[in-house]
């Protein structure tokens, strides 16, 4: 979480000859130009075209971390923790820069596939594809949990799941904002599923009543 706030300050002082964003963000144009570090650079990051909707971006994300994320580390352990963020994180982005770079590669003869691949899938950046990880180890550990999102819409844990795994597959073929990272939304959770089935938890808590913040995950 302090690396995501200095990062955001950094990123708001430094100015370069040429927008940043073009070399930190993950696009399509970036992998396909060999920018290789877009894949860890674009999760340290949050959307910079304008600070209000930068900080509430950090901030959602962060507080996502600071509920979730802690709960997932203090039962899996700060090495695992790290694993399952990191590698969530590095998944989703290898799948979301995949399908955008592939707007870049495909042939003529398949350019109106490519232009919609390019336009659906543009510059993304922020550090909810490895918290979409966290967020499927939490959800799968509390599946017979009552969550209460908002502290007014109480869910069961699995059901959380999986009402996130289907709108981030819908907003995948469905048009909307192309800085989301919605396919790597889906693939961080699908990663976050795989950790759960490899270390799961041998404990169960019940029908506890929790209380969480908004889940969106942007």
């Amino acid at each position: 979480m302090a690396v995501l706030a200095v990062s955001f300050v950094a990123q708001q002082l430094i100015i370069l000859p040429k927008s940043y964003h073009a070399y930190l963000f993950l696009s399509g144009y970036g992998m396909k130009s060999g920018h290789l570090w877009e894949l860890l650079t674009c999760q340290l990051f949050h959307s910079s075209y304008s600070l209000p909707v930068g900080v509430i971006h950090l901030l959602v994300n962060l507080a996502g971390l600071g509920f979730v994320g802690r709960q997932v580390e203090a039962r899996w352990g700060r090495t695992r923790f790290m694993l399952l963020y990191l590698g969530a994180g590095l998944a989703g982005a290898l799948a979301q820069g995949g399908v955008a770079t592939a707007g870049f590669l495909l042939p003529d003869s398949l350019r109106s596939v490519a232009d919609l691949l390019i336009g659906r899938f543009g510059e993304s950046v922020g550090s909810s594809i490895g918290l979409c990880g966290v967020f499927a180890v939490f959800c799968s550990w509390k599946r017979k949990t009552t969550i209460s999102v908002l502290w007014l819409l109480p869910v069961k844990g699995g059901h959380l799941l999986w009402m996130a795994l289907v709108i981030s597959a819908l907003l995948i073929v469905i048009p909307s904002d192309p800085s989301l990272a919605h396919v790597g939304h889906f693939v961080g959770l699908l990663t976050g599923i795989a950790f759960f089935s490899r270390w799961p938890h041998s404990g169960d808590p019940g029908d506890d009543e929790l209380s969480i913040p908004s889940t969106r995950l942007p």
